[in-house]
Formats: C-alpha cells, structure tokens, sequence
C-alpha cells in the first residue's frame, strides 16, 4: 500500500498585496481547497513578518522528498524576484511536486504552467506601474 503524500500550506504573517489577511483565514482558505480538491493538507508553515524574507518557504524547498507539494494561498505570495521564482519552479518540478495557489485556483505541475503565473505577475506589476504613472499625472 502506497503512503499518500500531503500538501505543505504556505502563508504570511505580513501584509499580501496591501491588504492584512490573518493567518486563521489564510488557512480556511488553503483547507478548503485542498479538501475540495481530495487532497492531503498539512500544516502550513507560516512565513516570518520581515520583509523580502523567505527562510519557511526555503526550509519547505528542502523539505520536497517528504511532500507532494506546496499550496501557497494567492500567486501574491511568490517572491517578487523572478529568478528567485524560476529557482522555485525548477525545485518542485525536478523533485515531481507541484505548487498550487488556494485563492486563484491556479496551479503549477508541468513547466507549461508557469507561463501563466508569470503572465498574472506581469500583469500586476503593469497595472500597478500605469496607477502610479496616472496618479502622479493627476497630482502634477
């Protein structure tokens, strides 16, 4: 009989995108979804408050013989480095995991997939760049 491996929840203790989301909520979210999903959840391991700071989610990268992936809870939470996040990708995949995210319903099991997360990124950072643009228009 073969052992079923389970997910890893990945969640912050600092602000997501602007917005403080508690943790408890964070994780009733991810729960939900791996429920929904059929899938074993683990325990989520809490990244620490300091900013640009992914020691958990490294210590989880270590940890990917033991797991059959990560379910991050938004596509927000990925390091806003993009070799960082290619290092990631290129982790989960070559150790056969993958990398799911609870609130978009998006995940990432083959290298296809990635283009589409780093499209959602892209388009963030657009958008955000064109709202600081116009923002500084209108206040000029």
């Amino acid at each position: 009989m073969k052992v079923q491996k389970g997910w890893r929840g990945y969640i912050f203790s600092r602000e997501i995108g602007g917005d403080f989301i508690p943790q408890r909520v964070q994780n009733i979210v991810i729960r939900n979804y791996a429920q929904t999903k059929g899938m074993l959840f683990l325990l989520s391991a809490t990244e620490y408050y300091m900013d640009n700071c992914y020691m958990m989610l490294n210590a989880l990268l270590e940890d990917l013989d033991s797991i059959a992936g990560i379910i991050f809870y938004s596509v927000k939470l990925l390091p806003p480095d993009a070799i960082y996040r290619k290092k990631i990708y290129t982790a989960l995949l070559s150790k056969g995991c993958g990398l799911q995210f609870a609130l978009e319903e998006l995940a990432i099991f083959q290298e296809n997939d990635i283009e589409l997360i780093e499209d959602i990124i892209a388009c963030k950072l657009l958008a955000r760049d064109v709202t600081n643009t116009l923002s500084g228009t209108i206040a000029g």
